[in-house]
């Protein structure tokens, strides 16, 4: 067996079982250290013997996979990526709400108070001229 037919092989061994970017990352660690492991004097046969069948390799990455919550559909990483927006629920503390509705609470204020001290110069004496207009004429 070849370093190409060994990587070859630990894809197919891989592929619909992990998600992609964990089929990559393992290709390409175990393309590397045979790599690294030839450039150290090793004869490419040697170093493939001593890591083994590469289906027995993929089933290690799987278990480890599973029990890493690692998702396993090739999908998996875009769907880890957009949880936020999947309407998966996010717990938060409870004191971030009480901070939002503090907030809240105010803002509500602020916009009262503002109506009011817009209003209140205008409102006084229109009632005034009203409560005059209407008691000159009862009398």
């Amino acid at each position: 067996m070849t370093r190409f037919e060994f990587t070859a092989q630990l894809r197919k061994a891989l592929s619909g079982r992990v998600n992609h970017a964990a089929v990559n990352e393992n290709v390409t660690y175990y393309e590397n250290y045979i790599d690294t492991e030839i450039r150290k004097g090793r004869r490419e046969q040697e170093v493939l013997e001593e890591l083994g069948d590469p289906r027995l390799i993929a089933k290690t990455i799987i278990d480890t996979a599973k029990e890493e919550d690692w998702a396993t559909s090739e999908t998996a990483e875009e769907e880890k990526k957009g949880n936020f927006f999947t309407g998966k629920s996010i717990r938060l503390p409870v004191w971030i709400f009480v901070i939002v509705l503090l907030l809240l609470a105010v803002l509500i204020l602020h916009i009262v108070g503002a109506v009011l001290a817009f209003l209140l110069p205008i409102a006084i004496p229109v009632a005034l001229v009203w409560l005059l207009i209407r008691f000159f004429r009862r009398s």
